[in-house]
This record gives C-alpha cells, structure tokens and sequence, in this order.
C-alpha cells in the first residue's frame, strides 16, 4: 500500500500540474490577444509609413517581439515555474515510489485539478455532467491502483 508520504507526493505533482495548466492557457490567451493589438497597430503605422512589413527584419522583430512579451508575462512564467516544480517533484517521486503507482496517479490527478482549476476560474465546460462524472471515475480509479498496490500475506 502506499505509504502517507508518497500519496501526498502525487497529490502534490497531480496540484502542481493540474493547478498551473488553466492559468497558464489564459496567460497565453491574454498575451496574444495584447501581442494582435500592438501588431495590429505597428502595421498601422507601417502602412501610414508605406514601408513594407513583409521583409524579414520585420519577421525577425514579430517573433522577438512575440518572445519578450511571453516572458514579460507573470501570468504566463509564474505557473510555468510552479508547474517546472511539479516536474521535479515528479522525478523524485519517481525514484522512490513504484513506477506503476506514480505515473497513473500523478496524471490522473494533474487532470482532476486540471479541471477544477478551469471550473473555478469560470471556463466553459460543454457537458459539465459528464465532466464531474471522469473526475469521479478518475478518483475511483486512482484509489483502486493505491489499494491493489497491497501486498497480501498468507
């Protein structure tokens, strides 16, 4: 059976994974939503300008730009360095724990918080009924490979 230690380990990963992929997806969303509108308006000016926004100086500087706005970006950086410390969380519950305990739980959790984070933050969810209904499964699944880890003596 699993000991209190390692379950707690794969809570953790499961809340680090799952917690950090809705806020990173709308960190992303709002920095290209600001980058559109400052590429919106740059090509404005350019065409005020009549340069030609198409050479590659203007592509070099579209990604660069692109880039720097990503990292200047809490929202974007901040979950990804959380979700960086699940990674390494992971990897060391990986060296201690079964191998074939681990890795389903660990995900499986990193999707149950996954989708109470986006319900929390007010995503839409198409068919929420259905959603309760896997997290539920899920769970149900998770604790069946922790219990059927036990080793029975005779």
């Amino acid at each position: 059976m699993v000991n209190a230690a390692e379950a707690l380990s794969f809570l953790l990963v499961g809340a680090f994974w799952g917690c950090t992929n809705p806020f990173m997806r709308k960190g992303f969303s709002e920095t290209k939503k600001s980058t559109k509108e400052k590429r919106d308006e740059v090509n404005k000016n350019n065409n005020n300008n009549n340069t030609n926004p198409n050479n590659n100086s203007g592509v070099i500087k579209s990604f660069v730009r692109k880039k720097v706005a990503l990292l200047a970006n809490i929202k974007v950086w901040l979950p990804y360095l959380v979700n960086q410390l699940g990674s390494v969380l992971y990897y060391k519950t990986l060296a201690s724990s079964n191998l074939t305990l681990s890795v389903p739980i660990c995900n499986a959790t990193a999707m149950v918080f996954s989708s109470i984070t986006s319900a929390i933050l007010g995503e839409r969810v198409n068919q929420p009924g259905r959603a309760a209904l896997g997290v539920t499964l899920v769970l149900s699944g998770v604790a069946v490979c922790m219990y059927s880890s036990e080793e029975v003596t005779v």
